[in-house]
């Protein structure tokens, strides 16, 4: 995800609120299961948004070691999943609904690769330590009822210099956002209207930038760099053992742009700035 190009500047203080959800379900809002995974399914599926996740896939890819192992937190459908897999990414997958988990081994099937893909919990994930060079979460972090574990996982999983890149919308999108990224998809004039309502719900438990620079600041990553653009955020997280909280953020001023979380070790910061969205 990209950003726009503004100087952005130092800022500290509290943020709101990150404390876990009471409930004990393992994902807020309503289950995605049965029609309306498949309605998700076919609205992600558009010919634009298939683009965009090949362009993702190639930009992946390019930081990683041939054949690295990676896992997607959350795939949904599972495209970008795919997609990493037809370019040679050994890929896992975890979604908590059954639904995508059938949607994804289909799909893959159909496209001739590989994606190993299960059911589980984003904050209990069943996978050994140390076991991915690259974790990727897009446009699901907010539907986390434990996103701080979910935070905490994924450095467990990680190997050491492995980088977690999450997505997602955040709380400050604009209306005039959410029409131009529904304009984006080219989905037709009643699927974009059902879309656009789709969107202006989900933002309601979509995380502030704040709240995601506490998530990086109170998990074993200690620090991150956020990328701020159109109605989303990006947050990368590099496994560092020696990761520390400095308690501060750079975000940008009324202009969207890059809000960066400063790192303990510089030449490791410089590492993840240079690496692509």
């Amino acid at each position: 995800m990209s950003a726009e190009g503004v100087s952005p500047h130092l800022v500290s203080g509290t943020a709101g609120s990150t404390s876990e959800a009471p409930s004990g379900k393992a994902y807020r809002g309503p289950a995605m299961e049965g029609s309306i995974a498949r309605w998700y399914a076919r609205t992600r599926g558009s010919d634009s948004q298939l683009d965009d996740f090949r362009r993702k896939a190639s930009a992946l890819v390019r930081t990683l070691p041939p054949a690295s192992e990676v896992l997607e937190v959350a795939p949904g459908p599972g495209y970008l999943a795919i997609e990493l897999a037809k370019l040679g990414a050994r890929v896992s997958a975890l979604d908590i609904s059954r639904t995508f988990v059938e949607i994804v081994t289909e799909t893959a099937a159909r496209a001739g690769v590989t994606v190993s893909v299960r059911q589980g919990d984003a904050s209990q994930m069943p996978f050994p330590d140390a076991a991915f060079q690259l974790v990727i979460c897009q446009a699901a972090f907010k539907n986390f009822s434990r996103p701080q574990a979910a935070v905490n996982e994924m450095y467990r999983v990680l190997r050491p210099g492995g980088v977690a890149r999450i997505q997602d919308m955040r709380r400050e999108a604009s209306d005039a956002g959410i029409r131009e990224e529904v304009r984006s998809m080219h989905l037709g004039w009643f699927r974009s209207a059902f879309t656009r309502g789709a969107l202006r719900s989900l933002r309601r438990r979509a995380y502030t930038v704040d709240q995601f620079r506490h998530f990086a600041r109170d998990s074993p990553f200690g620090t991150g760099t956020i990328e701020v653009s159109g109605i989303g955020l990006e947050l990368s997280l590099l496994r560092s053992d020696r990761a520390e909280s400095t308690g501060a953020v750079r975000r940008p001023d009324r202009s969207e742009g890059r809000a960066e979380l400063p790192a303990a070790n510089p030449a490791k910061e410089a590492r993840r700035h240079s690496s692509p969205p």
